[in-house]
């Protein structure tokens, strides 16, 4: 049961917990976090802002940055907001990176976007190791070629590629199937918290999905070890598990 007493203790900009970033996983942290906490809040980036209504939460829009472990700042259209924090779970996600060969071309896209070249005849499906030629309406062809991308190149309202082996193809346009995703923080000032990115954006944690940093959590594709270890329902479970440990912890001392 939420404590009224507690809640009241808050000034505006004081939380339980704070959710920060777009990642599915944090609606559905936000939605378990306000069953067991008295303040939560969730800020989301202006252009990825879901609309499900969730009782007892409350939303930002902005950007977001660390100050300190329990202080963090919200960049919202009306202007800066700075936020005080127990507990702080990143939810930031990912987003894609380009391959090098890729060209800025409505006949060349990330995967997911193909719907927009049905219209097409050939199609490339490419991925680092290979490519697939596919035919339009009809799919009589289908062919692998075992050779990846170097370069493209638009060609008279076509696309060229340029293949490893030193061949090219001319197709109608090229659909981008295995693109690198990149942890969303680079933002975030994690440098003010103790906590740095891997290679890739994301943040390592403990069994917990707990940062180097105490108190600070990561879920989603943010998280760089252990995350494919276990579903998303179950690092929230284990996040929520935690973080009400931890505030125990903090309660008793």
């Amino acid at each position: 049961m939420r404590s009224k007493v507690r809640e009241a203790m808050f000034s505006d900009f004081e939380y339980d917990v704070a959710i920060l970033g777009n990642d599915p996983a944090a609606l559905q942290l936000a939605q378990r976090a306000c069953c067991q906490f008295a303040r939560v809040v969730l800020i989301e980036e202006a252009e990825f802002v879901s609309e499900d209504c969730v009782a007892g939460l409350t939303r930002l829009v902005g950007k977001v940055r660390f100050e300190s472990e329990h202080q963090i700042i919200c960049e919202t259209e009306q202007g800066s907001l700075s936020l005080t924090v127990q507990q702080i779970v990143i939810a930031t996600g990912s987003t894609p990176v380009s391959p090098r060969w890729m060209i800025e071309h409505p006949q060349v896209v990330f995967k997911g976007s193909e719907h927009s070249l049905e219209q097409f005849d050939c199609l490339a499906i490419a991925s680092k190791e290979s490519v697939k030629l596919i035919s339009g309406k009809d799919r009589i062809l289908e062919e692998v070629i075992d050779s990846g991308i170097i370069g493209l190149s638009e060609e008279q309202g076509q696309i060229r590629i340029f293949l490893a082996s030193g061949k090219s193809i001319l197709v109608d346009a090229v659909v981008a199937a295995q693109v690198e995703q990149r942890g969303y923080t680079s933002s975030l000032n994690l440098e003010a918290v103790g906590l740095f990115a891997d290679d890739r954006g994301c943040l390592w944690c403990n069994d917990n999905y707990e940062t180097w940093t105490s108190g600070i959590y990561a879920v989603g594709n943010v998280v760089g070890y252990p995350s494919t270890e276990c579903a998303i329902e179950k690092q929230i479970e284990i996040v929520m598990n935690s973080m009400l440990a931890l505030r125990t912890a903090s309660v008793c001392v």
